[in-house]
């Protein structure tokens, strides 16, 4: 299927939901444990896997209205709405490991990491977003690759000018 590509900055804008749901979620788990199982159906694996789609209307639908959005918004859930992934993005915060390597031309002028990525966790200014991030490693594919990475066809033209100069 042909994927639409959100803006940038409606994704910006869309990406932080997951966030506001886990933390509600967290929040009504120190409640009552009804209210947190009935909330925790923001998650519809339930209904799609668990009772194969043998349920009320309300929750068929937003399940299946998810499935639409998956297919022509890649990993839609997962990047807008999972609690869970938002959970579990939380320790990126700390930032120990910067294991993503970056030129200093990534993002200004160069967007060539950027639209390769899936799930638009690289800003357009070049900066990784570590908590979006899902790991495909196709920007550093790309920051390895001398024949499509202007940063390495830059150094090596420059490279090959002081060798043509050097007597």
């Amino acid at each position: 299927m042909p994927q639409a590509k959100i803006p940038f900055a409606v994704h910006e804008r869309l990406w932080p939901l997951k966030y506001i749901i886990f933390l509600g979620l967290l929040g009504l788990a120190l409640g009552p444990t009804a209210l947190a199982f009935t909330a925790a159906e923001v998650e519809p694996f339930k209904t799609a896997i668990i009772l194969r789609f043998l349920r009320a209307p309300p929750f068929v639908a937003y399940a299946l209205a998810l499935l639409v959005a998956g297919l022509f918004i890649e990993r839609f859930f997962c990047r807008y709405l999972c609690p869970l992934g938002a959970g579990l993005a939380l320790p990126a915060r700390l930032g120990i490991f910067q294991w993503l390597r970056r030129h200093p031309q990534c993002g200004a002028p160069c967007q060539l990491c950027a639209a390769s990525c899936p799930v638009q966790a690289i800003h357009p200014e070049g900066r990784i977003n570590p908590n979006e991030c899902i790991a495909c490693l196709k920007c550093q594919t790309l920051y390895h690759d001398e024949r499509r990475c202007p940063a390495l066809r830059l150094r090596q033209k420059l490279r090959a000018a002081e060798a043509g100069g050097s007597p």
